[in-house]
């Protein structure tokens, strides 16, 4: 059969974390090239994030192994996690059975079976001190939710060859069932209250939802291995990030506050720069989009 957007419609699909907030575009990306997707959510879902989509604790090995048999994949994108810095920091055992042990035991089940693996990652496996980051730059994550995640990579790649797709700081609006960053946001804006401080001083090259989905689907179409970094064109702040909301919006005196990361008091130490190098990326998938801000703007809230 002819192959459609780079996939054959002989793939079968598996999606992890369809009840995330990256999931659901996802699921919408594959659907637009034709192949046929399983959908796992995460067991505090409160219904099924598309038609068909099942409730799986990755926390629970033997669950996993049901589900995978019911999905006989060929590729496999798996971006369920334990996916908060302070819910790692609070339930260490659980990020590593989320974000490690889950991780192994989906790249053993792919290689058994011959299925294709492209696990997402996140740019927090970094320390924030030698940025831009290239995909073979070795992590130093500050983080437990950083640490589990670069140990996940670990168990990936020491099981098959795979893709690890780090993603930089996700922005834009929710496509499921849970509000994003973003949303609260737009919110602040529209409402004039209640205020937000932004920081100045932790830098980002932040990626929407949307184009995200479409890299890591355009990779896991091509079956690419090794390490790729999926970041948006532009380095800037939370602060800067809110400015140029707040203008878009048309908003003159937008309800943000400067603040400093090193104003707000934690148990973990905030990375001040974790700018990626996506030429990787940039270089294997041409035809992806790579959309400023103001185009995504543009695009999400016109």
């Amino acid at each position: 059969m002819a192959a459609i957007g780079g996939w054959s419609p002989a793939e079968r699909v598996l999606v992890t974390g369809g009840s995330g907030r990256l999931g659901p575009y996802l699921v919408r990306e594959l659907s637009s090239v034709g192949v046929p997707v399983q959908v796992w959510d995460g067991p505090a879902a409160t219904g099924p994030s598309a038609p068909g989509a099942i409730s799986v604790d990755l926390a629970d090995p033997a669950s996993v192994e049901r589900a995978w048999r019911a999905a006989d994949p060929t590729v496999v994108i798996h971006a369920a996690a334990l996916a908060t810095v302070d819910a790692c920091l609070k339930d260490p055992a659980r990020a590593e059975a989320v974000n490690v042990t889950a991780t192994r035991q989906l790249a053993r089940l792919a290689r058994d079976s011959g299925a294709h693996l492209a696990f997402i990652s996140t740019d927090l496996v970094f320390d924030g001190t030698r940025a831009p980051y290239s995909p073979g730059d070795q992590p130093q994550p500050l983080s437990a939710y950083g640490r589990s995640k670069a140990a996940g990579e670990r168990a990936a790649c020491e099981t098959l060859p795979c893709a690890i797709i780090r993603l930089a700081l996700l922005y834009g609006p929710r496509l499921g069932s849970r509000p994003s960053f973003f949303d609260a946001q737009v919110a602040a804006l529209r409402a004039g209250t209640p205020r937000m401080g932004l920081f100045t001083d932790e830098w980002r090259t932040p990626v929407d939802y949307a184009t995200a989905a479409r890299g890591v689907v355009d990779l896991a179409g091509q079956r690419a291995l090794g390490f790729f970094h999926v970041g948006g064109p532009e380095r800037m702040s939370r602060w800067e990030m809110g400015q140029r909301l707040a203008a878009h919006l048309g908003m003159t005196q937008p309800p943000f506050d400067a603040i400093s990361r090193l104003s707000i008091p934690g148990p973990e130490p905030r990375p001040a720069d974790l700018a990626f190098d996506s030429q990787a990326w940039r270089t294997r998938c041409p035809e992806s989009p790579w959309p400023t801000l103001a185009e995504v703007l543009a695009r999400d809230l016109p």
